[in-house]
């Protein structure tokens, strides 16, 4: 009977052994541990989602500001060009006109080119009117 003690013994030891790493690994695969971690990694995703939606919001707002600015120059400026554009094209068309007529003068003196070469061109300039004063002599 001795014999088989010891047998038991070792039995016993290498069970509890047995035991001990099967609690170990359970240890490791602890649902709670996990649930833990999980709620907070989605915690942390919430959160992140909540900054990004705010920047979002943040965004927009300004871009609803920029577009204010933008309709309150258009509103200011509109009224303004409206009474100018027609003044603005009836220049722009009096300045075509001139252009028209530049042409046309240009030519004009093309033409009239072999007729000056008939005028007299040596001509003496006109003597003033006016007498001398006798302190100039």
């Amino acid at each position: 009977m001795t014999d088989q003690q010891p047998n038991n013994q070792s039995a016993g030891a290498f069970g509890q052994q047995q035991v001990n790493e099967l609690f170990s690994l359970l240890s490791d695969f602890n649902p709670v541990t996990s649930g833990a971690k999980a709620v907070d990694q989605a915690k942390r995703t919430v959160e992140s989602l909540i900054a990004a939606m705010e920047l979002f919001v943040q965004s927009m707002d300004n871009m609803n500001q920029v577009a204010s600015r933008v309709n309150r120059l258009l509103d200011d400026i509109e009224g303004p060009m409206r009474q100018v554009m027609p003044h603005v094209n009836g220049a722009l068309g009096a300045v075509n006109k001139l252009a028209d007529m530049s042409g046309a003068l240009t030519e004009l003196s093309k033409r009239l080119g072999p007729l000056m070469a008939f005028m007299p061109q040596g001509s003496k300039p006109k003597e003033p009117t006016t007498p001398p004063t006798p302190d100039a002599h």
